[in-house]
C-alpha cells in the first residue's frame, strides 16, 4: 500500500528548461552545447554544484565563463529563478493528493535555489520531506539518496511512490524497491500518477 508521493521538482513541479533555451539563444549558443555545459557544472564531482560544492552565484560564474560570455553571469543569475513556471496540473494533483498521502520532494538542486522559488512554488504547504542534492551531498540516482529518505520518512521502499521526468532516476528507484511514474507529458503523467494511486 503506497503511504507517501515523492516528487522530483524540475521537470516535475516547474519548467526550468524554457528559461536555459531561452539564455542560450540570447548569447547565440547551441542549445544541446549548452546543457553540455550546464550539466557538467551542475553533476560532475570535479565541478559538483548539485552536491554543494559551490555556490549558485559560483555556478553561474563558471558556466558563462566556459561559454565565453563572462559579462553575463550576474545577469542571468537574477533571471534564472524568476524564470522558472510552475507545473500547473502538477499543483492541482498536489492539493488532491494533500491530507491523503504522505507527500515529499527529492531533486538534484543547487545551494538555496528552492529557498529562492518558494514565493512561487509553495513547496513547504506541501511536502513533510525536503531532501535537496546539495544539501544531503548525494545526487539522484545514488541509491544512498533513496535510502536517507526512506529513512526520513520511516517507510519502505513499496510504500512510497516516485515520480521523475528523468528515466535514470526513476530505474534507479524502480531497482530500489520503489512504484514510480516517469513523468512526461503532465496531463497524461497526473493521469498515470492518479492510475497507480487508485484514485479518480
Amino acid at each position: 500500500m503506497i503511504k507517501a508521493v515523492i516528487f522530483d521538482a524540475g521537470g516535475v513541479l516547474c519548467d526550468w528548461e524554457t528559461i536555459c533555451r531561452k539564455f542560450a539563444e540570447e548569447i547565440n549558443v547551441d542549445y544541446k552545447k549548452f546543457m553540455e555545459v550546464y550539466l557538467k557544472h551542475s553533476f560532475d564531482p570535479e565541478f559538483g554544484s548539485d552536491i554543494g560544492q559551490m555556490t549558485a552565484d559560483e555556478f553561474f560564474k563558471k558556466i558563462t565563463l566556459e561559454l565565453g560570455v563572462p559579462e553575463k553571469a550576474l545577469d542571468w543569475r537574477k533571471r534564472f529563478v524568476p524564470g522558472f513556471k510552475r507545473i500547473e496540473p502538477t499543483y492541482k494533483l498536489l492539493d488532491e493528493l494533500k491530507g491523503k498521502f504522505r507527500l515529499g520532494m527529492l531533486t538534484n538542486s543547487k545551494i538555496g535555489l528552492w529557498d529562492e522559488w518558494e514565493s512561487i512554488g509553495h513547496f513547504k504547504d506541501y511536502f513533510e520531506v525536503i531532501m535537496d542534492s546539495s544539501t544531503v551531498h548525494l545526487l539522484k540516482p545514488d541509491p544512498e539518496m533513496f535510502n536517507l529518505l526512506c529513512q526520513r520518512l520511516n517507510l519502505k521502499t513499496e510504500e512510497c511512490l516516485f515520480i521523475d521526468d528523468d528515466s535514470k532516476n526513476t530505474g534507479a528507484a524502480e531497482k530500489f524497491g520503489f512504484k514510480t511514474v516517469h513523468f512526461t507529458e503532465p496531463e497524461v503523467s497526473v493521469a498515470a500518477i492518479k492510475n497507480v494511486l487508485g484514485i479518480e
